[in-house]
């Protein structure tokens, strides 16, 4: 792995909300990914991850909009690019591997022609060479007898060999980027190491940077360089991830952990957090993952001061930040 001090990507105070006016869907998010590393983006589902996402690559779906914030990618102001610098950039710059790939392949169409569209339409190369590059991409995530894997059609793929072939896809153009949005969620376990492995082999080989939105951390264990962890559309925990698998400091992502890794409760029982995920919708004032939080309940100073005052995002050493209250009380006493 290959890195440098400048952002790949930047993405500053981020806020996202209905066009129709409300409370925000995502609430002063800030992030960086840098050259050729992996960060992953931790948290239930309506935390935020697909949203940050799709506002980083401006597809958000209609009714949606970005109303503050900045997002650079290499350098270049996303929010003021140009269709045609957006075109650019999502495949050149910025790759795309979805959660359900079926749903995202043409089912009508041969699979040499989904992969080979980003060589021709973002290359410029011809039909021909562009069908022989298809091969090579396939064999590249072992997809077995590429040639005639390329001219069967999507609906013939297992779920996944259809996820090799978003994978060839998406890393046709050669991106500097890969957000990967939950890639392994729709397949049994075996496939799923199966991918994060081709996934994490195709990173080192070509140094490309991944951004990796789950909510599993055992899938990060392994995989991710950094963690942040996403609650009610903001970041709650970042820094190193063997730092934060080993030594977590927010309530939330400590709860996670547990419960990705199936740590039983004193009595027998699987740990589950109580409640739902919150959305930022949700939140009047305070902590927002505080009337889910057992660190608060039992203790009156906390509890008042949890549901008081949201918590700021503060630095617990090198490269970590908590946004806790008792974290942060307990780093200071100490």
């Amino acid at each position: 792995m290959t890195t440098d001090h400048a952002p790949l990507l930047s993405v500053q105070n981020l806020t996202v909300a209905s066009a129709t006016g409300g409370a925000p869907l995502i609430d002063g998010l800030s992030l960086t990914v840098r050259r050729g590393e992996v960060l992953a983006l931790v948290g239930e589902s309506g935390s935020g991850k697909s949203l940050t996402a799709l506002s980083i690559t401006r597809l958000l779906p209609r009714g949606l909009r970005i109303t503050g914030g900045e997002i650079a990618f290499a350098g270049q102001d996303v929010l003021t690019m140009s269709p045609a610098a957006l075109n650019r950039m999502r495949g050149a710059g910025i790759g795309m591997l979805f959660q359900q790939p079926q749903a995202m392949l043409d089912p009508t169409a041969r699979v040499r022609t989904q992969v080979a569209e980003p060589l021709i339409l973002g290359k410029g190369m011809a039909r021909r060479a562009a069908f022989a590059r298809v091969i090579d991409l396939m064999r590249n995530v072992r997809i077995p007898a590429p040639e005639a894997r390329a001219k069967a059609h999507a609906f013939e793929l297992s779920g996944g060999m259809a996820q090799r072939v978003m994978m060839a896809t998406a890393l046709a153009a050669e991106p500097e980027l890969l957000i990967a949005d939950e890639p392994t969620t729709a397949l049994d376990v075996t496939v799923q190491a199966q991918i994060l492995q081709l996934l994490k082999a195709e990173q080192a080989r070509r140094n490309f940077a991944i951004l990796l939105i789950t909510h599993d951390l055992t899938v990060v264990q392994a995989f991710a360089d950094r963690i942040a962890v996403m609650y009610a559309g903001r970041i709650v925990e970042e820094g190193p991830a063997a730092q934060i698998m080993a030594d977590p400091q927010h309530p939330y992502t400590r709860a996670l952990i547990r419960c990705s890794l199936l740590e039983p409760e004193a009595d027998g029982r699987l740990l589950s957090i109580p409640g739902s995920g919150a959305t930022a919708r949700d939140i009047a004032c305070g902590c927002r993952y505080a009337p889910r939080c057992h660190v608060v309940q039992g203790d009156t100073h906390l509890h008042h001061r949890c549901c008081g005052a949201e918590p700021g995002l503060i630095g617990l050493g090198t490269d970590h930040a908590v946004r806790c209250h008792a974290s942060q009380t307990q780093a200071s006493a100490a």
